[in-house]
């Protein structure tokens, strides 16, 4: 694995990070004050909830098949997150924004019916390498639409046709270490939110 060139692709991501952190941002804020607007889609992803919750219910080993779940969920969407950039880069903003409406909507629901620190105690422990790591994966997604985007408008102009190939060549050579990196990251969060947050939540 190329790290060299990996850290290069990151440093040119800065603006990226930026845009995905700010969509993520509003997400939240729109889930957590105007989540009336957005009841049937919130609806639909909390059932989705209910169901994971509902399955680690009455397993023998819950924090192990909790950790399973989680691990999968997060690092799958998350490399498929980065592939579906291609597509210009939508679907890495839709993914972001629609977790963003689902997280404020939580925390606000949370925080109204319990307490804001028992929403920090259930966010905090893993939401510090996991939503990151979610944002920093949308950020690779949506600058992979970019560079697709930027070759088609320069098929006109083979100098910048040459340019445009290999600039999306290297992005797409550093996406295996990026990609062991995010999944590195996952884990570890997987980790903590089946262990650490699970305790405190219960708590």
């Amino acid at each position: 694995m190329n790290w060299t060139n990996a850290v290069t692709q990151m440093k040119q991501m800065k603006h990226y990070f930026i845009a995905c952190a700010l969509v993520f941002t509003a997400g939240i804020l729109m889930g957590a004050l105007y989540s009336e607007q957005f009841h049937t889609f919130i609806d639909a992803q909390m059932e989705a909830l209910k169901q994971i919750v509902n399955s680690v219910e009455g397993k023998e080993k819950p924090q192990w098949t909790l950790f399973w779940i989680i691990f999968w969920n997060n690092a799958s969407k998350s490399l498929l997150i980065i592939a579906l950039g291609i597509f210009f880069g939508f679907i890495p903003l839709f993914f972001l924004m629609a977790n963003g409406l689902l997280l404020g909507y939580v925390c606000a629901v949370s925080a109204k019916s319990t307490s804001l620190l028992f929403v920090l105690k259930s966010i905090v422990p893993h939401g510090i390498l996991e939503i990151p790591a979610i944002v920093f994966a949308s950020a690779f997604g949506l600058r992979l639409g970019f560079l697709v985007l930027k070759l088609m408008v320069s098929i006109i102009n083979p100098e910048r046709i040459a340019k445009g190939r290999e600039n999306l060549r290297l992005f797409i050579k550093s996406l295996v270490p990026i990609s062991c990196l995010l999944v590195a990251a996952l884990l570890i969060a997987a980790v903590i939110e089946s262990t650490l947050t699970f305790w405190l939540a219960r708590g």
